[in-house]
C-alpha cells in the first residue's frame, strides 16, 4: 500500500470515531465529573481513561485525552513515509508540554508543582522523552534552556528567554515555540509543496489550505501580541513566518507600524476585524480573532472529508478535527469543574 493511500484509508477509518454533536451536547449536560467520565467511557476514548481513578479533576481529563491524540497522530507517522508534514505537525504536541515546562521554571514552580500537568506521552511515543526532563531537573529557566541546545527548539527558546528576562511575559515561550514548529512545518511544506498538491481538491483543502491558515494565523497573532507587549519593530519582523499565505507580508508590515492593536487588527481585513468587534481590551480583541481563524480552520479540516479522497491531507485534515475535539472535551471537563450551566459551556467550545 503506498505511503498516500495507507494515511488516507487511515485517517477515514478514524474519522468515524469523530464525536458528533448530539453525543458531545450530552457530555456537557453531565453534572460532575464522575458522570462525564463514565459518558466518556462509551466512546473512542474508553481505553486513554482506563487508568483514570478519582477524584477528578479537568487538568488530569484533559491529559488524559490528549494521550489519545498523540497516539492517533503517532500512529500513521510510521506508514506516512515521504509525507514528512505529518511528522513536523507532531511536534505541537512536544513544544505543548515544552511550553508548560519552560514557563514553570520561569516562574519557580517545582518539580512536583510542574510534573502535575504533563503527561508525555507524545515525547513517550517519539523517544524523546528526556528532552522533558532535561527541562524539569534544570534548577532554573536559564539552565532548562541551556539543555536545549541542539534541538530544533534550541534557537527560539533562547529568543524567548531574552524577551522574558526584558519584558517579564511568560507567553513569549508559547510564541517562539510556535515559530520554531510552524517554521519546520512551512519549510517542509514550501520545499516540496508539489508533493503535497493534487489535481484532487481535498487533499489541496488538506494540506495546502491548513498550512495557509496555521501560518496566516500564527503571523497575525504574532504582530498582535507583541504590540500589546510592546516588542520593537525589528523583533517582530523577525518573528514572521515566510513565505506568506492569504495574509500578505504587505499586510504584516502595515500591522506592525500601527499605532494599536485594535488598528493593526483592522489592517488584517474585515473577517478578523469583525472577530475582535464588541471586545473593549486588547487582550480581548486578539482573542476575537483567534476564535475567528479557529473557526475558519475548523471549517477548512472538515472540507478535506466532503469528497471522500485519499492521502496526506486527509490525515492532517482528521488530527486538526481531533485537536478542537480534544480542546472542546477539555473545555467541558473546566465547566463542569466551575459549575457552570449546560447553555455557558455549550457556548464556549468550537463547534
Amino acid at each position: 500500500m503506498s505511503s498516500k493511500t495507507y494515511v488516507g484509508t487511515k485517517a477515514f477509518a478514524l474519522r468515524g470515531s469523530i464525536l458528533d454533536r448530539g453525543t458531545v451536547q450530552k457530555l456537557a449536560e453531565a453534572t460532575s465529573l464522575d458522570e462525564l467520565v463514565n459518558r466518556l467511557r462509551g466512546t473512542p476514548y474508553s481505553d486513554a481513561l482506563s487508568s483514570l481513578a478519582p477524584p477528578f479533576t479537568s487538568r488530569r481529563l484533559e491529559l488524559a485525552l490528549r494521550e489519545r491524540l498523540a497516539e492517533v497522530h503517532h500512529s500513521v507517522i510510521t506508514g506516512a513515509g515521504k509525507y514528512k508534514v505529518l511528522e513536523f505537525y507532531y511536534l505541537r504536541h512536544i513544544a505543548w508540554d515544552l511550553k508548560t515546562a519552560l514557563k514553570s521554571k520561569a516562574l519557580n514552580r517545582s518539580y512536583e508543582e510542574t510534573v502535575e500537568y504533563l503527561d508525555m506521552k507524545a515525547e513517550e511515543l517519539a523517544g524523546r522523552r528526556d528532552l522533558i526532563a532535561r527541562v524539569l531537573s534544570a534548577k532554573d529557566i536559564n539552565e532548562a534552556v541551556s539543555l536545549l541546545s541542539g534541538t530544533e527548539f534550541s534557537e527560539d527558546v533562547d529568543k524567548a528567554l531574552a524577551s522574558y528576562s526584558s519584558k517579564g511575559e511568560v507567553r513569549f515561550f508559547d510564541l517562539f515555540l510556535d515559530h520554531a514548529v510552524l517554521t519546520a512545518i512551512s519549510k517542509e511544506y514550501t520545499a516540496n509543496f508539489r508533493l503535497y498538491a493534487s489535481s484532487r481538491a481535498t487533499d489541496v483543502a488538506g494540506v495546502e489550505d491548513i498550512v495557509a491558515s496555521d501560518i496566516d494565523a500564527y503571523n497575525v497573532l504574532s504582530v498582535l501580541r507583541s504590540k500589546l507587549w510592546s516588542l520593537p519593530e525589528a523583533e517582530v519582523r523577525s518573528l514572521l513566518i515566510l513565505p506568506t499565505h492569504r495574509v500578505t507580508l504587505a499586510v504584516l508590515n502595515r500591522m506592525i507600524v500601527s499605532d494599536s492593536v485594535s488598528e493593526a487588527a483592522r489592517q488584517a481585513g474585515w473577517t478578523l476585524e469583525s472577530a475582535g468587534q464588541g471586545r473593549d481590551s486588547d487582550e480581548q480583541i486578539i482573542d476575537g480573532v483567534e476564535d475567528g481563524f479557529s473557526t475558519e480552520l475548523r471549517a477548512t479540516a472538515a472540507k478535506a472529508f466532503v469528497w471522500q479522497g485519499l492521502g496526506p491531507g486527509t490525515m492532517l485534515a482528521l488530527v486538526k478535527l481531533l485537536e478542537f475535539e480534544v480542546g472542546n472535551l477539555a473545555a467541558i471537563a473546566v465547566g463542569i469543574e466551575a459549575r457552570m450551566d449546560v447553555k455557558t459551556i455549550l457556548a464556549r467550545l468550537k463547534v
